[in-house]
């Protein structure tokens, strides 16, 4: 594991957070603040597989922690970032590495995009296309046995993660290749020309995708939707061609099967996520195990909430609202007017802070930021993530500096050593800093790392120029 950075209180290591006793002291840190992969594949990238499956994953998270805990002081706490859906994953990892769960904070949010399909539209949108893209899939799948390669070595060329399997299955979800991806894969294939029944067929297919089948047209126009559909607003709104105006509204099936589905959807409004809260077993009883390790216990003062401005009185002695187990962005914070000052209130990073200190790195476009193609439906839907606009900071899943802060002040003791197993941009260790923590941050990934080092030290100029007459 390579040093890449040691400057005042921070340290940044690149390397494998597996190997994270192979470079830190046992029972040398303080609190664990960290966001893991979730298992999801999120945008097809390698880091976030589900690694073969439940098991597998589980298990490589927990060897992970297991080698966290053995660094961790007695009685030492981390926080560990999920998913709502794979966060039982996570929990059973944790638990498995020999940690204790407390609790679980959930950090409500108010922008999240409904990744549901609408049934009944889809029934009357299907085309009948099964039986061709089985067709090319096949023709791949012959053409990667006679080159002798594997599924996984085409994912590699591509920096995919599973596509190759829907590329070449005959099975569920089959999926014929991107126009863009051809001339790669035929040259990587070794096919110099491609027989025009396939070829024709791919071609329509690529056409084809996306456009409701004939049942659609099938159904009458009932009026004009008051605005543009959600999607369409969000790509004009971030710079994407697109067209604002309402279209048709087509609301009555057009089919039996449709009709039966009408109103069925298959996803909630993700407006929540979770952060674990767990703890290293202690040494004995709280007490003994604050004076002698300085840990064990979290830090309830320093994360009261204060009542809203126009409120009269404070609660708990006047310091404010015990802390609890829920916190908002400012999206969400609106939703509930009468007890958004219960609960600890964070803004969600804007593009700015994303970008503090990364000026000088490229800038990426959407498809870039992403993995995407350019103009790509996946890259224009408002589901892609926050980076699918482009900007220096390319990380997918930037994390708020305001929440970050209030998560290392609960469970860090004061000047102790905060450690980020999976460091990103280093969100994480800009927040510790600003609260007057060590910093140390291992990131697998170099360009993110770079993200990271450019982030922290701007934050850590940033403070000097603060105090410096």
């Amino acid at each position: 594991m390579k040093n890449e950075l040691l400057a005042e209180r921070a340290a940044l290591f690149l390397g494998d957070a597996a190997h994270v006793a192979q470079v830190l002291a046992p029972d040398s840190i303080d609190s664990i603040v960290t966001d893991p992969p979730a298992g999801i594949g999120f945008m097809g990238r390698e880091w976030d597989s589900d690694r073969g499956g439940r098991e597998q994953w589980i298990g490589w998270l927990a060897g992970v922690m297991r080698e966290a805990l053995y660094v961790l002081k007695p009685g030492g706490h981390a926080l560990v970032w999920a998913l709502p859906r794979t966060s039982h994953w996570t929990a059973t990892a944790l638990e498995d590495a020999g940690f204790e769960v407390r609790d679980i904070i959930m950090h409500l949010f108010g922008t999240g995009f409904p990744k549901s399909l609408d049934v009944a539209q889809a029934i009357d949108k299907q085309r009948d296309d099964r039986q061709a893209i089985l067709a090319v899939t096949r023709w791949i799948a012959e053409a990667r046995d006679r080159a002798g390669l594997t599924n996984a070595q085409i994912d590699a060329v591509f920096g995919l993660n599973g596509m190759a399997g829907h590329w070449t299955t005959q099975g569920a979800q089959p999926y014929v290749p991107h126009e863009d991806y051809w001339p790669t894969l035929l040259e990587l294939l070794g096919v110099n020309e491609v027989p025009e029944e396939i070829r024709s067929l791919a071609e329509r297919l690529i056409s084809d995708k996306g456009k409701p089948g004939p049942d659609w047209f099938r159904r009458p126009v009932t009026g004009t939707h008051t605005a543009a559909a959600a999607g369409t607003r969000w790509r004009a709104n971030n710079g994407f061609k697109s067209n604002p105006t309402p279209s048709s509204r087509r609301d009555v099936p057009a089919t039996d099967a449709a009709r039966k589905w009408q109103g069925w959807g298959t996803a909630l409004k993700p407006a929540a996520e979770h952060w674990i809260l767990a703890r290293k077993p202690l040494a004995g009883t709280v007490a003994k195990n604050v004076l002698h390790h300085g840990t064990g216990a979290l830090n309830i003062d320093g994360c009261r909430t204060l009542e809203r401005p126009s409120s009269s009185r404070t609660t708990d002695g006047g310091l404010g609202r015990w802390p609890s187990n829920v916190t908002l962005d400012e999206d969400a914070a609106a939703l509930l007017p009468g007890s958004a000052s219960r609960v600890c209130y964070v803004a969600k990073p804007s593009r700015a802070e994303r970008d503090a200190g990364c000026q000088h790195l490229p800038r990426r476009t959407g498809a870039e930021a992403c993995g995407r193609t350019e103009d790509s439906a996946g890259l224009k839907s408002p589901r892609a993530g926050a980076n699918s606009g482009g900007g220096h900071n390319f990380h997918p899943t930037v994390k708020s500096i305001a929440l970050m802060r209030w998560l290392c002040r609960l469970v860090t003791p004061p000047g102790g050593v905060v450690l980020d197993l999976f460091a990103g941009s280093g969100s994480t260790g800009i927040a510790a800093l600003a609260d007057g923590f060590e910093f140390i941050g291992i990131e697998r990934e170099p360009e993110y790392l770079a993200l990271a080092r450019a982030r922290i030290e701007h934050a850590l100029e940033q403070a000097r120029r603060e105090v410096t007459p």
